[in-house]
C-alpha cells in the first residue's frame, strides 16, 4: 500500500507503508503516536453511533477542532497546516474524527465531568502574575521598595531582569491554570491577594519579586466540560494502550 506525501516545493513522493516496520517507527520517534491513533480509531469504530448524523456544519466542527488545538488566528492555522502537511480536505477529515471522539466522551463520561471539576476546581482556577528576577539581593530589595512606594512600575522592573535561571518565566505570565505552575509558585499565588507584591524570594542564584495580577475562578461551562471530558478520554486511551502492550508482550513470550 502506498501513500502520497506532499512536500512543498517538490514533486509528490509515494511511500510504500508496507515496508515500514517497528524499528522505523522507533527511530522516527512516532511509535507511541501511531499506537494512540490506532487505539482511538478502534474506539471510534466500536463506540460511535452509525445512525447519529452530525447536525453541526463542517465550519463549526473545524472551529471546535482548531480551538482544541489552541489555534485561533489565520496566521497560526496556515503555519500549522504547513507543518502538518495538510490541505483543507485533510483538515475536515481530522475535524470530523475529533467531533466523533468528543461525542463518545460526552456520552460515556458526562456524569464524571462535574465530579472531576469539583474535585480539581482549585487547580483549574487561573491566575496572571508578573515575575521579576534580579541577581543582587540589595538591588532586589530596593526594587521591591520602589514598587511598593510607586516609584517604579512592575513593567519597568521587569526590564531589569537579566539572565534568569533556565525555565523561569520572566515578565507578565498568564492567564494560566494553577495546576500548570510549579507547586511552590502556585501555592504562593493562591494565598495572594490580587495586586499583592511579594518581597524578594531566593531562587537559585538570584531573587524573584512576584506580583499576583489577577485570578479567575474556574467555571463549569461548555468549554471547561469538553476539556475535562477529553482529559478523561485520554486516560481511557492510555489504559487501552497499556492493555495492548501487555497483550503484545505475552504473545512474544
Amino acid at each position: 500500500m502506498y501513500i502520497v506525501v506532499k512536500v512543498k516545493g517538490h514533486e509528490d513522493v509515494q511511500v510504500n507503508i508496507s515496508k515500514i516496520n517497528n524499528e522505523d517507527l522507533e527511530r522516527w520517534g512516532i511509535e507511541g503516536s501511531i499506537k494512540r491513533e490506532l487505539i482511538l480509531d478502534k474506539i471510534i469504530e466500536n463506540e460511535a453511533n452509525p445512525n447519529l448524523q452530525d447536525e453541526v456544519e463542517d465550519e463549526e466542527i473545524i472551529k471546535g477542532y482548531l480551538k482544541n488545538k489552541n489555534i485561533f488566528t489565520q496566521e497560526d492555522l496556515d503555519k500549522w497546516m504547513r507543518n502538518e502537511n495538510l490541505d483543507n480536505k485533510s483538515l475536515r477529515t481530522r475535524a470530523r474524527r475529533h467531533s466523533k471522539w468528543v461525542k463518545i466522551c460526552e456520552r460515556k463520561f458526562k456524569n464524571q465531568a462535574a465530579t472531576r471539576f469539583l474535585k480539581d476546581k482549585a487547580k483549574l482556577d487561573q491566575v496572571s502574575y508578573s515575575m521579576i528576577w534580579i541577581e543582587d539581593e540589595a538591588l532586589a530589595n530596593e526594587v521591591f521598595v520602589r514598587i511598593k512606594e510607586e516609584e517604579c512600575t512592575v513593567d519597568e522592573a521587569i526590564l531589569m531582569s537579566r539572565n534568569p535561571p533556565q525555565g523561569l518565566k520572566i515578565g507578565r505570565v498568564g492567564p494560566i491554570e494553577f495546576r500548570k505552575l510549579p507547586d511552590a509558585l502556585a501555592e504562593l499565588l493562591r494565598i495572594s491577594q490580587p495586586k499583592q507584591v511579594w518581597p524578594p524570594i531566593k531562587i537559585e542564584n538570584g531573587w524573584a519579586i512576584i506580583k499576583n495580577e489577577k485570578t479567575w475562578p474556574a467555571v463549569f461551562n461548555r468549554e471547561e466540560k469538553n476539556k475535562i471530558l477529553l482529559e478523561i478520554g485520554e486516560e481511557w486511551i492510555s489504559e487501552e494502550i497499556k492493555k495492548a502492550n501487555t497483550k503484545t508482550s505475552r504473545t512474544k513470550v
